[in-house]
């Protein structure tokens, strides 16, 4: 009995404290929180603690069986006692599509997953972006995106520094570079010719780095598509 209420007392704690997390935001996050990760985009201090939120809605069932979600990704600034909504996607933000169902079948695409990487000093010490990884498919194997998001002026606009997309899967990790960090991409390369069935490097790994606002963002070698925002 006693390992019983025990487990039951965890159960609740972890609810209240799902409910707690949530009623910290103006504007909460859709759905279930997967992730919420502190991200310092406006430098290191207690006070610039942002928060990046991945949450998702069920949509129904691929088929009757699989549940088929509504991903999103939320962005949060510090404000008094609580955090403001600056960013959500779908919304105002594109990153991600809206899910929709398929005409005339118990379908849902496009299949979506949302991983937050974390806070990385990619473009100036002491401030961080925030790396986020998404896929997205359909009938194939979809593509995926790695997206820097960061804040720009007075105003602390949120948005896409920069993004790189690829076929079929692309990871992401923050790694050692200089003085700063850079973003280590990993996953298929395809040449000018190839199928997605089959990849020219079946796996390939490059850097996307910041060098300044001349030069800009660089993946090295060139194995993956750059998109300004």
């Amino acid at each position: 009995m006693k390992l019983l209420l025990t487990g039951l007392s965890l159960v609740l704690l972890a609810a209240c404290s799902s409910v707690g997390a949530k009623q910290m935001y103006n504007n909460p996050p859709p759905g279930a929180v997967v992730q919420d990760v502190v991200v310092y985009l406006t430098g290191e201090a207690m006070s610039s603690q942002w928060h990046v939120v991945s949450s998702r809605v069920p949509v129904g069932r691929q088929n009757g069986k699989e549940t088929a979600y509504q991903w999103y990704l939320s962005v949060y600034a510090p404000v008094g006692n609580g955090w403001n909504l600056k960013y959500r996607t779908p919304g105002g933000g594109t990153l991600l599509s809206k899910v929709t169902k398929a005409r005339g079948a118990q379908l849902y695409f496009p299949m979506q997953s949302v991983r937050i990487v974390g806070g990385a000093e990619l473009e100036q010490p002491t401030v961080q972006d925030a790396v986020v990884q998404i896929h997205e498919s359909a009938a194939d194997c979809g593509s995926s995106t790695v997206a820097v998001l960061g804040v720009t002026g007075r105003s602390f606009v949120v948005g896409p520094r920069v993004r790189v997309t690829n076929g079929c899967d692309l990871q992401a990790s923050i790694v050692k570079y200089g003085q700063m960090q850079a973003v280590q991409l990993t996953g298929p390369y395809y040449g000018p010719k190839a199928a997605m069935c089959c990849p020219t490097k079946p796996k390939a790994t490059a850097k996307l780095t910041y060098s300044g606002s001349i030069r800009g963002w660089n993946v090295t070698p060139n194995y993956y598509t750059i998109h300004s925002p």
